[in-house]
């Protein structure tokens, strides 16, 4: 999320204004009781979200940001910015600036669990849907239990994202 501030064009602005409804992707516009602006920019594969202080982004504005930024979020404020240029100038959002997900295989396989567990699903059943009939058929009943574990581990930590563990992923 790229925090931004939206100002009002003065008639003297040589600024080129910066409108929703030109950009090359779609926009979603919420408003926060706060008086917050919330934009989502999305193309096919990939979004960037703003957090819009100051005018109404839905007219014609002059957008800045602050440049100064925690360590933490340099990297990715720096990512956001450059989407936003591109947009900008009538580019899609930069594919390369989409790393996948490392956590993208692991987390399927844990919201597919969660999925089957809360269909009524048994681990055995889960561990035939998600590892295959055979190699379950082979290693069910191994002392060491990994893929019991493995099973409950996934539908555990699938429940904890579905309580507010989410939340984490946001930043």
């Amino acid at each position: 999320m790229l925090p931004i501030i939206a100002e009002q064009l003065s008639a003297s602005s040589a600024t080129r204004p910066f409108e929703l409804s030109t950009l090359p992707c779609r926009a979603t516009v919420l408003l926060s009781p706060d008086k917050g602006q919330h934009v989502l920019l999305r193309n096919a594969e990939h979004t960037l979200q703003l957090a819009v202080a100051g005018a109404d982004i839905l007219h014609p504005v002059c957008l800045r940001t602050e440049a100064i930024w925690p360590a933490t979020l340099l990297k990715h404020r720096l990512r956001a910015l450059e989407c936003l240029n591109a947009l900008s100038l009538g580019q899609q959002l930069p594919a390369r600036l989409f790393p996948p997900e490392k956590r993208g295989p692991r987390l399927t396989f844990v919201l597919r669990a969660l999925d089957g567990s809360l269909a009524g699903a048994s681990h055995r059943e889960l561990a035939e849907a998600l590892i295959g009939e055979r190699r379950v058929h082979a290693d069910w009943r191994d002392p060491r239990d990994h893929l019991r574990d493995r099973i409950r581990r996934a539908v555990s930590r699938g429940r904890a994202l579905m309580n507010a563990g989410y939340k984490d992923f946001l930043l």
